[in-house]
């Protein structure tokens, strides 16, 4: 069944403290060319000590070509302990006009919810993507951003740590743009990433028109076909069968002072009830559009949706998936 848990906020501690809200930020006209080319966040120098930084192999772009993550392994995780415990992944989209430090809040929630027995122990993954390219691959090709996520950075987390590699502990989350990636990337290739999908206001329009020429032109190339071949409605239309055979855990959260993507996940979750698709949706009272207003205002209320995921996760077909 679908559930809903619009409440009040919890009352415990929330850690790190929820940083004020500044507005939506706008960039400059001289960086938006630029947004197509940042593979690599290098602005990490002042990185928590619980977040590491990571470069890995980008084939799908050609030789030699990098891309960067950032990663927070669970308490008690051991490099040297090859025969340890394996954990699922939790990969962590950021926003449009952001870089992979957007997740650095969101992150350390999740560890400290990790330390306090809360969360399930999972591995946290926060890539880095183009600001602009919402987690696709574009209109004519150039920046392939899907076959980057499911084959380049997939395999590159499962190389380096102790993974359990099957779809179902292969979790997406993301904000805004990344809400819009987690599915689209969930939905599409559902051999990759089938465990959990969950959207932290995303960017779930369903007019083309209606989204800003310089967030989406690159990625679309103005068409609205295209748009909606990648809409995630479009995509669960086509999975629909499987998500519910599989169960896959959804979720679509949004904050109550959010106004600008309301009647998008309003559409959302009429669409989702009307075919019968168990869902989890929030409205967090007083959130404007951040992930950690979203996060921060649900804060314990919303994690039984990863232990919900985390009883779900085929552990013996772990080598070699």
């Amino acid at each position: 069944m679908t559930v809903d848990t619009t409440t009040t906020p919890s009352s415990s501690e929330v850690y790190p403290p929820i940083p004020p809200y500044k507005g939506r930020w706008h960039p400059p006209a001289a960086l938006l060319d630029a947004y197509n080319h940042m593979w690599i966040d290098t602005d990490v120098w002042a990185l928590p000590s619980e977040i590491q930084y990571a470069l890995y192999p980008q084939p799908t772009r050609g030789p030699g070509a990098q891309g960067s993550y950032l990663v927070v392994l669970p308490p008690g995780y051991s490099d040297t302990d090859l025969e340890g415990p394996r954990y699922p992944v939790l990969y962590w989209l950021h926003g449009g006009f952001s870089c992979s430090r957007h997740a650095e809040w969101s992150l350390r929630f999740y560890y400290r919810k990790m330390e306090l027995g809360k969360m399930p122990p999972c591995i946290l993954i926060a890539a880095q993507a183009l600001p602009k390219g919402r987690w696709i691959n574009s209109y004519d090709g150039t920046r392939p951003l899907g076959d980057i996520m499911r084959r380049d950075l997939v395999a590159a987390v499962d190389e380096r740590y102790r993974t359990i590699r099957h779809p179902s502990a292969r979790w997406l989350e993301g904000h805004s743009a990344g809400g819009y990636g987690a599915w689209n990337l969930g939905l599409k290739y559902p051999e990759v990433f089938g465990g959990a999908l969950s959207s932290l206001a995303g960017s779930f329009r369903t007019k083309l028109a209606d989204e800003g020429r310089e967030v989406t032109y690159d990625t679309y190339n103005g068409s609205q076909a295209f748009f909606t071949a990648n809409h995630a409605l479009t995509l669960l239309e086509r999975q629909l069968e499987h998500v519910k055979q599989e169960k896959t855990e959804l979720r679509l959260l949004i904050g109550g002072e959010d106004v600008r993507l309301r009647e998008a996940h309003e559409h959302m979750w009429e669409t989702l009830t009307a075919w019968g698709v168990d869902f989890g949706k929030a409205i967090v009272p007083g959130a404007p559009h951040t992930a950690e207003d979203v996060l921060g205002g649900l804060n314990d209320e919303g994690l039984q949706f990863w232990w919900d995921a985390r009883a779900k996760v085929v552990e013996e077909k772990e080598k070699g998936v």
